[in-house]
């Protein structure tokens, strides 16, 4: 008989409660919709998509179209301050640069947002969830993922079944191709595999923004080896735990560092 667990890292729960209320993320700020879930969730700071993303100093278009949204996403731009505009939308969004100075300035020291960057492969993914719940303390992890080598969100149930059972099964080609940022809640376990359960920050997107991913496929959307760009993770803790994080990720040959998603951080006049 074939078996299936679920394993959630901790603290998602709170944060998926918030991720239900706040979906959709307001047009071109998906990383801080993910930092506004996790001041909320994790640490009881009350903000917005809009106050992260100018902490951020997160860039949008100035005409904006559905070219940056998942096919028939109305989107969603019921934005509450003035963010900056720029022509070129090719580098509109939040840098991972962004996404760090903004948690210091909002967390008032009760998160950290720890960048991770490296040759990531699903064996490390793999290690990075199993150690965040072995520690057992609340936390997000975000990938800034690039979604052309990612699943398509709504793969029929069959498939997820058969990939984490080791069947072979036609993989469900991508939604969208864009630089986009998703949580990383726990994983699916079979006989043979595991799958990613991932939160998006569209209704759209998956089963009202759940979808699953082989772990090799979210290492290649890390990596980009077709790009000049890259992807990381951060994981977004308790400041308490910054140097246990720090030194399980260098044990998995991962560095602290941020990496470079194509969107310049551009620093807010005070």
């Amino acid at each position: 008989m074939s078996q299936y667990t679920i394993q959630m890292l901790p603290g998602s729960e709170l944060l998926l409660a918030e991720h239900a209320s706040e979906m959709p993320q307001k047009n071109e700020l998906c990383g801080a919709f993910w930092i506004t879930l996790a001041l909320r969730a994790l640490a009881s700071v009350k903000v917005e998509q809009d106050h992260v993303g100018l902490a951020a100093g997160s860039i949008l278009s100035k005409i904006q179209t559905n070219e940056s949204l998942p096919p028939n996403d109305a989107g969603r731009s019921d934005y509450i301050l003035e963010l900056p505009r720029i022509d070129d939308s090719n580098i509109t969004g939040t840098s991972p640069e962004g996404l760090l100075v903004a948690t210091n300035e909002l967390a008032d020291s009760k998160l950290v947002a720890i960048p991770l960057r490296g040759e990531w492969t699903a064996e490390i993914i793999e290690n990075l969830l199993e150690a965040l719940v072995d520690l057992n303390q609340p936390a997000l992890l975000i990938a800034n993922s690039a979604t052309r080598f990612l699943w398509g969100g709504k793969s029929e149930p069959a498939t997820a079944f058969g990939f984490l059972s080791g069947h072979k099964v036609q993989e469900p080609p991508a939604d969208w191709n864009v630089g986009h940022y998703i949580g990383i809640m726990g994983w699916a376990q079979g006989g043979k595999n595991k799958l990613a359960i991932c939160a998006d920050t569209y209704r759209s997107i998956g089963w009202e923004g759940m979808h699953f991913q082989p772990l090799d496929r979210i290492a290649d959307s890390l990596r980009r080896d077709d790009s000049e760009f890259s992807g990381g993770v951060f994981i977004v803790i308790n400041p308490s735990h910054e140097g246990i994080i720090r030194n399980l990720t260098a044990n998995l040959k991962l560095t602290c560092q941020l990496w470079d998603n194509g969107t310049p951080y551009i620093k807010t006049e005070e």
